[in-house]
């Protein structure tokens, strides 16, 4: 009798455990146009408590999308794209969590999109603020600049562990 209760309330603990991991906290999200300039980018700063994070962003032009886990490499960013013909710019530009960014595929001929894996959670792994951009403007060279603003329409979450471990 006493292995049965045992046997049942471990069962019922694996089933709440696992139900915490997959749900969490959402801590951040942002639903909606993002209008960025040209030449520019539009930095969204993401709470360090973040543990995961989902996008999906869509366009009708190209762009790109960072993630800085450091605070340094997006000053670096917000600088170059500032002052980007200033001699004293760095050479090395930090291009951020590449698992997380990159830039938008074309899915049609007016539609680009960028998101995480198959539009489902990625670990962050970072300590402290990340930083996730949205860009128009020729930071890599991969993408040049438009001479319009862009209107990003973006599904943006950042989740936290509801684990009290």
């Amino acid at each position: 009798m006493r292995r049965r209760r045992f046997l049942t309330a471990a069962a019922t603990g694996a089933v709440v455990g696992t139900a915490g991991c997959m749900g969490g906290e959402v801590v951040f999200s942002k639903n909606g146009t993002v209008n960025v300039p040209s030449g520019s980018g539009k930095v969204l700063e993401l709470p360090p408590e973040g543990e995961e994070i989902e996008y999906t962003a869509r366009d009708d032009r190209p762009f790109v999308v960072y993630v800085f886990e450091r605070e340094d490499a997006v000053e670096t960013y917000r600088a170059y794209v500032k002052d980007r013909d200033n001699d004293d710019m760095p050479s090395e530009r930090p291009t951020g969590l590449d698992s997380l960014g990159g830039q938008a595929i074309k899915l049609q001929d007016d539609l680009y999109q960028s998101s995480t894996e198959e539009r489902a959670r990625e670990p962050l792994n970072a300590d402290g603020t990340v930083y996730f951009v949205l860009d128009n403007s020729n930071y890599e060279d991969t993408v040049s600049a438009h001479s319009d603003p862009l209107s990003i329409q973006l599904d943006l979450k950042v989740v936290a562990s509801s684990l009290p471990i």
